[in-house]
């Protein structure tokens, strides 16, 4: 009997998606799983992905659309061939990612040729609030034709409720990495070091973050790393706050080089305006980090669990985001936080979080996960 061919739409061949989709091939053998990308890449992203353990995978030919905004770039990609690529698969099933032109013309064709789709989603009301009316339209479009939803966090899944799906057709399949890159032991927290890792851009409010730093005792330095288009008025502001033998810049580091900067501090930190996850946490979570999160990561709820393995504030609150990082230090609970997060992080391995996507592929293709 041929197994049902199941094929994933998605925009760009991230590091934790290629990860997914390669766990998916290896080890749920009843279907039979193929990926198609919108595009090959964003230049405001700098990962280094590997793909030759990838299988059944294409690009569609596309050009992209970028809308530079201080906030963050935005990306849209514009494709052709959607249809006459999905005839060449011949799925079974699609999973449709987002809600970019891409997946329009993917739902278009599944109607056209009644095959059922599930709509997959990252995104939250919150990192949603701000989008257009033929937004929302395209949001409303989809959900409505879709046979089942997977979400990547509790807050994903409200704002699918929102726009018309059906509860009962939901599923949760949180965002996650492959996490054995990533485990490592802590038994020391003495540096009394904060860790930021991601773009230096006004989106993840490092800007909320300097403020609240130099509130903080004096001891208490912070390491960031990343690149991005904010980073002078950063280092300008830095030393406006008189902080700027506090913060340390190191540019882009991944691999070993990373983890080792990890390991080398006591506490994570996201200041961020707006994260549809926060899936940065996770990988802080992985080597042993307590976590400072702010409210506006939407996976932080699904991650941190408060008072036991970080906190989550409100970085526009600079005396309360201050207290926290200060309770966060004072406390002498740095070793059996980290313990914590070390522990939980492993509740989002890959074998734990693939059972929402198996339950809706279930509901829908009518085969036992």
């Amino acid at each position: 009997m041929r197994r049902k061919r199941v094929v994933f739409i998605t925009n760009i061949p991230s590091p934790y998606r290629v990860d997914f989709f390669v766990y998916l091939q290896k080890h749920v053998p009843e279907y039979e799983f193929h990926i198609i990308f919108s595009g090959a890449g964003m230049e405001n992203r700098k990962w280094n992905v590997e793909l030759r353990a990838l299988k059944n995978y294409l690009f569609l030919r596309s050009r992209t659309l970028i809308i530079r905004r201080r906030f963050d770039d935005r990306y849209i990609f514009l494709p052709t061939g959607v249809e006459r690529t999905l005839r060449e698969v011949r799925p079974d099933l699609v999973i449709a990612m987002e809600y970019n032109p891409t997946i329009l013309m993917a739902v278009h064709w599944c109607a056209k040729n009644r095959i059922p789709f599930i709509s997959w989603t990252d995104g939250t009301l919150h990192s949603e609030r701000n989008i257009g009316k033929v937004q929302r339209m395209s949001r409303k479009y989809i959900i409505k034709r879709a046979a089942a939803f997977v979400a990547s966090s509790t807050a994903s899944k409200e704002a699918q409720i929102a726009y018309g799906a059906d509860p009962a057709k939901c599923f949760i399949s949180c965002l996650t990495v492959d996490i054995r890159k990533y485990l490592a032991r802590k038994e020391t927290y003495e540096a009394r070091q904060l860790i930021y890792v991601g773009s230096l851009i006004q989106r993840k409010g490092l800007d909320l973050l300097l403020p609240a730093l130099a509130r903080t005792a004096d001891d208490i330095r912070l390491v960031i790393v990343g690149e991005g288009q904010e980073r002078s008025l950063l280092e300008k502001q830095a030393r406006q706050l008189g902080i700027a033998d506090r913060v340390e810049f190191r540019g882009f580091v991944e691999g070993e080089a990373l983890r080792g900067l990890y390991a080398a501090s006591d506490v994570f930190i996201l200041p961020t305006r707006e994260d549809c996850y926060g899936l940065v946490i996770l990988e802080a979570m992985c080597a042993s980090l307590p976590v400072i999160s702010s409210k506006y990561a939407d996976g932080a709820r699904d991650l941190i669990v408060e008072g036991e393995n970080g906190c989550i504030v409100d970085p526009e609150d600079t005396e309360a985001f201050a207290r926290a990082i200060d309770q966060m230090f004072a406390g002498g609970r740095l070793a059996q936080m980290g313990r914590r997060s070390y522990g939980r992080a492993q509740e989002f391995s890959f074998e734990h979080v693939v059972e929402g996507c198996l339950a809706a592929l279930a509901s829908v293709a009518c085969v036992r996960p």
